[in-house]
């Protein structure tokens, strides 16, 4: 279980009891770090606006103001802060299948960790956005991943998201499309404003 602010629990005996494993505030950790470089950190305004976890454990999150990120890694007593990697804003990070960072950053870029794992260093990959921003990504496999966002903009890439298409059978959705999510058995979902929900019924 993870909060907006940072702090992560985990229980072993079907939540009836809870151990905090972050040991320190987000707030503090900034307070103690920003004189080391993380630039933006001195306006962190106490949440992040976005968090994902990858499948080892490790955690990667944006600041509410999209200025720098934030990793975790099971074991850590606290949360590491990082630079942003260009001068736009983050607006999203998460995980890819084989542990790689992906980053969305305003204006419709995506970017992929240079290496596994946490990484400050990161390449622009080929997405021709048309200036609306990337809200969402995710892999259906280790080839195959999605990305959505602003105006029904939906995009697939089949080399692990080297270079993407768009993907025209979202053209005529009226709205924003905020989160993609797969599950086994190629069951996925794309949720939107105004009570959008998009299913995956392809089979590529």
């Amino acid at each position: 279980m993870i909060t907006d602010q940072g702090a992560i629990y985990v229980t072993n005996n079907t939540a009836q009891s809870w151990r905090a494993e972050v040991q320190e505030a987000v707030d503090a950790t900034l307070n103690r770090t920003v004189s080391s470089g993380i630039s933006g950190a001195s306006y962190f305004e106490g949440y992040f606006s976005n968090v994902n976890r990858s499948f080892n454990g490790q955690y990667v999150a944006v600041s509410s103001r999209g200025n720098f990120f934030m990793t975790w890694v099971p074991g850590e007593r606290n949360w590491m802060p990082h630079n942003r990697p260009k001068g736009r804003r983050l607006q999203n990070m998460g995980w890819g299948p084989n542990d790689i960072l992906w980053l969305t950053s305003r204006g419709g870029e995506v970017l992929l960790g240079n290496t596994q794992g946490i990484t400050e260093n990161f390449t622009t990959v080929k997405l021709q956005s048309r200036g609306f921003g990337i809200l969402d990504v995710n892999f259906r496999s280790s080839d195959v991943a999605y990305a959505c966002g602003g105006s029904g903009s939906l995009y697939k890439s089949g080399d692990g998201g080297q270079t993407w298409k768009r993907d025209k059978s979202a053209d005529d959705i009226a709205g924003n499309l905020y989160a993609i999510k797969f599950f086994k058995d190629n069951i996925g979902f794309i949720l939107g404003n105004d009570a959008i929900l998009l299913r995956f019924t392809g089979t590529n």
